[in-house]
């Protein structure tokens, strides 16, 4: 691999976070690399506050979506913070629409050398061992991807894998 000078980190905010997070932030440390962090607010919830507000319902989709950065801007302070890693070397995106979608424009548009990313695995037996956003983002990521297995995922992937 070559010398790496920003590593890409797609979050959903999850509990996985941090072990995603510091997973990135090991390896930026070890090359000198800036960490881009994108976040993205998927369309179909903002979609799903819509429908509520043709409903009649007093809600607001912009409110919604302040709301939901300020809370995931916060959430990043505390993981950054909590990492060790340089806050003045992580710079945060946030977007809306499809995660594989906008994942895939930061990655064409930013040219990070390298993508840091969580698999969860939970959508399925199709997908066990790799969620649904991660497999795509691997499939047709034009940059090397490294996933992130928290240790509850890891355990239990261990136990579906039969050894003969």
């Amino acid at each position: 691999m070559e010398i790496i000078k920003t590593v890409l980190v797609p979050l959903a905010m999850t509990d996985n976070c941090q072990g995603v997070f510091d997973s990135a932030a090991a390896i930026a440390d070890k090359y000198g690399a800036d960490i881009l962090v994108v976040s993205v607010i998927n369309s179909r919830d903002i979609q799903s506050v819509e429908s509520v507000v043709s409903m009649g319902y007093d809600v607001d989709g912009e409110h919604y979506v302040s709301e939901i950065k300020k809370a995931r801007k916060t959430m990043m302070d505390t993981i950054v913070e909590t990492s060790g890693f340089s806050g003045k070397r992580v710079k945060i995106l946030f977007k809306l629409g499809h995660p594989v979608d906008e994942i895939l424009e930061t990655i064409v548009r930013e040219s990070p050398d390298l993508v840091v990313m969580g698999t969860r695995g939970r959508s399925g037996l199709r997908n066990s061992f790799i969620g649904d956003v991660a497999k795509q983002v691997f499939k047709r990521s034009p940059v090397p991807v490294l996933s992130h297995r928290g240790e509850k995922c890891r355990e239990r992937l261990m136990k579906r894998v039969r050894l003969d």
